[in-house]
C-alpha cells in the first residue's frame, strides 16, 4: 500500500514540476519558432496527466488528494496562462479528462476561496512574459 501510494506522490509531484516548467518556462516566457517547438512537449505531459484521470474524478480518486495539490496551479493558472499568450493550449477534444478535473477542482469551496484576484494574476504574468521576452530567457 505504501509503495503504491508513495509512486502516486513521486509521479504527481513530478508531473506538476514537468507540467511546471513546460509551460511557464517553454511556452509563457517564449515566443515564436521558440514557443512552437515546446508546445509538442506540454501536450506530451499534458497527455500523461489525462491518462491519468481515467476512471477518477481527481488525482487520487474521489477526493482532492495531494497529487491534485501539487497540479493545483494548473486549474486557475492555465486559464491565466492562455490569456496572456493568446493561445489555447486544453481544449474539450483533446483533454476533456483534464478539463473535467479542472472544474471539481475549481469549485471545490475550500480551493475557490483561496485563489488570488484572476486580474492581478494577468497583469502580473504578462509583465513577467514581457520582461522575459525583452532579456532573452531561454
Amino acid at each position: 500500500m505504501w509503495a503504491s501510494g508513495r509512486r502516486k506522490v513521486l509521479t504527481g509531484s513530478m508531473s506538476a514540476s514537468l507540467v511546471l516548467q513546460s509551460i511557464v518556462f517553454g511556452i509563457l516566457f517564449k515566443e515564436g519558432k521558440e514557443q512552437e517547438e515546446e508546445i509538442p512537449r506540454a501536450m506530451e505531459i499534458l497527455q500523461h496527466l489525462e491518462e491519468e484521470l481515467k476512471a477518477k474524478k481527481f488525482f487520487g480518486g474521489e477526493k482532492i488528494g495531494l497529487v491534485d495539490l501539487a497540479l493545483g496551479w494548473l486549474a486557475y493558472y492555465l486559464g491565466i496562462f492562455e490569456e496572456v499568450i493568446g493561445l489555447k493550449l486544453i481544449d474539450q477534444e483533446k483533454f476533456p479528462l483534464l478539463l473535467q478535473w479542472i472544474q471539481e477542482f475549481s469549485t471545490a469551496s475550500i480551493i475557490q476561496e483561496n485563489w488570488p484576484p484572476r486580474d492581478k494574476l494577468i497583469a502580473k504574468f504578462a509583465a513577467s512574459r514581457e520582461a522575459a521576452l525583452a532579456r532573452g530567457l531561454k
